[in-house]
């Protein structure tokens, strides 16, 4: 196991990371082990959360980096979304954060208006006569249903994060990604609130 000591920048960003996968798990966008998140470094490796982790309750020993190419500098195993995380990065140069959760109420709904509208359940997916949908929809890209871990995936959501910086990947969860951990973070509970007023008027809540 890599055993190469964090650097002093990548420490202080584990803080931040940890910090916003404790936000994000209070919110209920993550749950036990599931969910992931990441920082680019200023040398371009990537530090992200170690695989099988508890996000709400971070240590120091979930902390993981990777080089561009995979290789992992430090802890281990990384998340087994590592390979998506860092396609991101690698079509972006600008991202510099990477946020990949399960939110319960997108999950519904997306289940719900998939055996309600079938294929065309993504015309309706966060489709509400409300200024702040109409705003907040466009900002989402939707990326197959593939399996999770996979190069597949990681390419297919890397192709549509070029065109938004949300993904909703089908069957699995929302990426986000930013500028900042912050901005992942509020881009996903704006749409998960979204999802709950549709989900409410819709009366599955």
């Amino acid at each position: 196991m890599p055993d190469t000591p964090l650097s002093s920048e990548a420490a202080a960003s584990w803080q931040a990371l940890t910090g916003l996968c404790r936000d994000a798990w209070q919110a209920g966008l993550l749950r036990g082990f599931n969910g992931n998140a990441s920082v680019r470094l200023p040398d371009d490796t990537m530090l992200i959360t170690r695989s099988g982790c508890a996000k709400g309750r971070l240590r120091e020993g979930d902390a993981c980096v990777q080089a561009p190419d995979g290789a992992l500098l430090h802890g281990g195993p990384a998340s087994s979304e590592g390979r998506m995380h860092l396609a991101i990065y690698a079509a972006l140069p600008q991202t510099r954060a990477v946020l990949h959760t399960h939110p319960p109420r997108l999950l519904a709904l997306s289940l719900r208006l998939a055996a309600k509208e079938g294929e065309n359940w993504r015309d309706a997916f966060l489709s509400l006569p409300l200024f702040e949908a109409r705003t907040w929809r466009q900002r989402l890209a939707f990326a197959p249903a593939l399996p999770p871990g996979t190069p597949e995936l990681a390419r297919a959501v890397a192709q549509a994060a070029q065109t938004a910086p949300a993904v909703w990947m089908e069957g699995h969860g929302l990426c986000c990604h930013g500028e900042n951990p912050a901005f992942c973070l509020d881009l996903s509970e704006h749409l998960e609130h979204l999802a709950g007023i549709q989900l409410e008027s819709m009366g599955a809540c």
